[in-house]
C-alpha cells in the first residue's frame, strides 16, 4: 500500500468545543473539525479510544468497559430522535453564573445532564407512534449485532449493583446476569435503552465517516493494548483473559510525578489475554474488535503494539500499589508468592527468548491485520522497545513512531528527518507528555539554573553537581533539537518563541515520515497536557479549547500549518 504524505492533528473527542455541545465535545464538533481540516492542509486527525467508559470523575478512554461499544456522551443532542426541547447545559450560561471550569470536562455534571435528556429522548422514541419506522431499523441492527445482548447486560448489571467492578457483585455468574437483565418489565427496558444508545452511536459515527470521507480526511482511531478487567467482554468470557497478572510497562527513570511509576513503571490494571485460547476460534474477539473499529475510522494506531511480542506485568492489581511502593523486589515478592514484576510470557535475556517474543508477536499482528487489510495501522512503539520490534513492523507496514529527541545515534547526533523510513509516523509528544513547549521551556530553565549554580557558593557540592549534570543533559537535548530544526546552538538555547516553533514544525513536516502529527495545544500554543501517566482524576482527560472550529479558521495558526503542509507536499 502506497502511503500518502500528511499532516495530521491529534484532537481528542472530550476537547472539542462548539455551542450548545453540552460540556463536552460531540459529533457534530467533530464534523466541524473535518471542515476545519480540510481547508487547512491537514490530513488526518487523530483521535483517542472512544469506547464506552465507566463512571470516573476523569474517566481514561484507555479503560474501557467494552472492547466494541461506543460512548454515547459523545452523541449530537439535537439529531437524537425522539429529543424534545433542549434546555441551556450550565457551561452555555453567562460565565459569571459559573465560576471556573469552563476549560475542562466536568463528566459528572455532563452524565447528569445528557442522561437526563437521553431518558427522555428514549421514552418518546419507544412510545411514540411516529417513530415507528425508525424503531423497525433499530431492531433491524440489533439483530446484527451479535456483542450487543452481553454488553446491555453488562450495564443493566452495574446500574443494579452500582459498580462496573463485576467481582465486588453479589451474583456473578453471567447466565444468571442475563437472566436477570431480562426478568422484570424495568430490567428489559433499560436494556433496551442501552442498546438504542448504542445504536444511535452507530448510526452518528456512520454520518460521520461519511462526511471526512466526503472532505477527504482520514480519521484515525486508537485501539488500546488491553481492555479493562471492569468491563463487559471480561465478565462474559473470562476464558480469554488471564487475570493473575496486571499489564502495565517497566520504569523508564521518567514520570517522577507518581514515586510508584518512578521505582516500578505503569501498572495499567488489564488482564492479560490467553493467546493460545483466543486462537482456537481464530481470533475472533480481535478480529471483530478491529472490524467494529474499521466502520468508523480509515486508520488506527495500536496502542503498546509492544505487548503483542511480549508485555511487562504486576501480580497484583493498581488498587495495591500504595502497599508495594517501599517495599524491596524480595520483599513484594514475598507478599506475590514468589512472583515478580517482569516481562510475559518471556523476558529479553536470552536469544532464544526473543526470537520467541519475536515470533509470537508477528504471528499475533499477522492475524489481526487480517480482519481490516486496507486500514492504515500505525503501532505505538515506545518505551523499552527490543532491537527486533521495528525491523518487525516495518516488514509487516505497520507504521513505527519517531519522537524526534529519542532518535540518537551511536555517536549521540540526532537522527535526521530525511533519514527516516517513510512508513513510520513522526511526532514532537503523544497525550502522555506535555506540549514541547513545556518541556522545551523546562529544559531550558535547568540550563539557566546550572549556569547560575555555579556562581552560588551556598550550594553543597552534591546539589551543585546535581545541576550541573541536569542542566548539561538538557542542553544536549535542546541542541538535538536545534541541530534537527537547522538552529546553531545559540539558537537553540534560549526560552520557547514563535522562532522556534515555527523552525521545529517546519522540520517535522519536511521529515521522510508519511505522517507528521501534532497535539492541538502545540498547533494552538496552550501549554496544556492531556494526561500524566500514573495519576488519577485531576485535570487528566478533561482539558478542552477554548476556541470553537469556525473560532480556529479565523486563527493565524490555521494558516500557518496550511503553508507549511503545502510547502512539504502534505496537503
Amino acid at each position: 500500500m502506497k502511503l500518502e504524505r500528511k499532516t495530521g492533528v491529534l484532537i481528542p473527542l472530550f476537547s472539542l468545543r462548539r455551542a450548545h455541545d453540552g460540556g463536552i465535545g460531540d459529533l457534530a464538533a467533530l464534523e466541524e473539525w473535518i471542515d476545519w481540516a480540510a481547508q487547512s492542509g491537514v490530513g488526518f486527525l487523530q483521535l483517542l479510544p472512544v469506547n464506552a467508559v465507566g463512571e470516573d470523575d476523569a474517566p481514561s478512554p484507555y479503560s474501557a468497559i467494552s472492547s466494541v461499544a461506543l460512548e454515547p456522551l459523545y452523541l449530537t443532542l439535537e439529531r437524537i430522535p425522539g429529543m424534545g426541547e433542549i434546555p441551556p447545559y450550565p457551561h452555555d450560561l453567562p460565565p459569571q453564573q459559573l465560576p471556573g471550569g469552563r476549560d475542562y470536562v466536568d463528566y459528572a455534571r455532563v452524565r447528569t445532564y445528557k442522561r437526563h435528556l437521553f431518558a427522555q429522548a428514549w421514552r418518546r422514541f419507544r412510545d411514540g407512534e411516529e417513530h415507528a419506522a425508525a424503531r423497525a431499523e433499530f431492531d433491524a441492527w440489533c439483530a446484527g449485532q451479535d456483542w450487543l445482548d452481553d454488553y446491555a447486560c453488562f450495564r443493566v448489571a452495574c446500574i443494579a449493583f452500582g459498580s462496573a467492578a463485576w467481582w465486588t457483585w453479589p451474583e456473578q455468574n453471567p447466565d444468571i446476569i442475563r437472566r436477570m437483565a431480562n426478568d422484570t418489565e424495568d430490567a428489559r427496558d433499560q436494556k433496551r435503552y442501552q442498546q438504542w444508545l448504542q445504536w444511535l452511536c452507530a448510526r452518528e459515527w456512520a454520518m460521520v465517516r461519511a462526511h471526512a470521507d466526503a472532505a477527504g480526511v482520514l480519521l484515525m482511531g486508537d485501539i488500546p493494548i488491553g481492555i479493562s478487567v471492569a468491563s463487559a467482554d471480561v465478565f462474559f468470557q473470562r476464558y480469554l483473559f488471564d487475570m493473575d497478572w496486571s499489564g502495565g510497562a517497566p520504569a523508564e527513570g521518567n514520570f517522577a510525578e507518581d514515586p510508584f511509576t518512578a521505582k516500578w513503571g505503569q501498572n495499567w490494571g488489564i488482564p492479560l489475554y490467553r493467546w493460545d485460547v483466543m486462537e482456537r476460534d481464530g481470533f475472533s474477539w480481535w478480529n471483530r474488535r478491529v472490524r467494529k473499529l474499521a466502520e468508523i475510522f480509515r486508520m488506527y494506531r495500536i496502542d503498546h503494539i509492544l505487548g503483542f511480542y511480549r508485555i511487562y506485568a504486576f501480580p497484583w492489581m493498581p488498587d495495591r500499589n500504595p502497599e508495594f511502593l517501599n517495599l524491596s523486589p524480595d520483599e513484594a515478592a514475598a507478599r506475590c508468592g514468589g512472583r515478580r514484576p517482569g516481562f510475559r510470557p518471556r523476558p529479553d535475556w536470552e536469544a532464544a527468548d526473543r526470537k520467541a517474543n519475536l515470533m509470537q508477536g508477528d504471528h499475533l499482528l499477522r492475524q489481526i491485520l487480517k480482519a481490516a487489510p486496507e486500514q492504515i495501522v500505525i503501532g505505538e512503539d515506545l518505551g523499552c522497545v527490543p532491537d527486533y520490534v521495528r525491523p518487525d513492523l516495518s516488514f509487516l507496514r505497520i507504521a513505527g513512531f519517531k519522537i524526534p529527541h529519542w532518535e540518537i545515534d551511536a555517536k549521540q547526533q540526532i537522527v535526521k528527518g530525511h533519514t527516516y523510513s517513510p512508513c513510520s509516523f513522526a511526532t514532537y509528544a503523544t497525550h502522555d507528555f506535555p506540549p514541547l513547549c513545556n518541556d522545551w521551556n523546562d529544559w531550558y530553565a535547568n540550563v539557566k539554573a546550572a549556569e547560575e549554580a555555579v556562581h552560588d557558593t551556598t550550594l553543597d557540592p552534591q546539589e551543585l553537581r546535581r545541576r550541573i549534570l541536569v542542566g548539561r543533559d538538557c542542553a544536549r537535548v535542546l541542541c538535538w533539537l536545534g541541530d534537527y530544526a537547522g538552529l546553531d546552538r545559540m539558537q537553540s538555547l534560549r526560552a520557547w518563541d514563535a522562532d522556534i516553533k515555527d523552525a521545529l514544525i517546519r522540520a517535522l513536516l519536511r521529515c521522510r515520515s508519511a505522517f507528521a502529527c501534532l497535539m492541538w495545544t502545540e498547533l494552538f500554543d496552550l501549554p496544556v497536557r492531556l494526561n500524566t501517566p500514573g495519576t488519577e482524576g485531576g485535570t487528566n482527560w478533561r482539558p478542552r479549547m477554548p476556541f470553537t472550529a469556525a473560532q480556529a479558521v479565523q486563527m493565524p495558526q490555521s494558516a500557518w500549518i496550511r503553508g507549511l503542509s503545502r510547502e512539504a507536499e502534505r496537503a
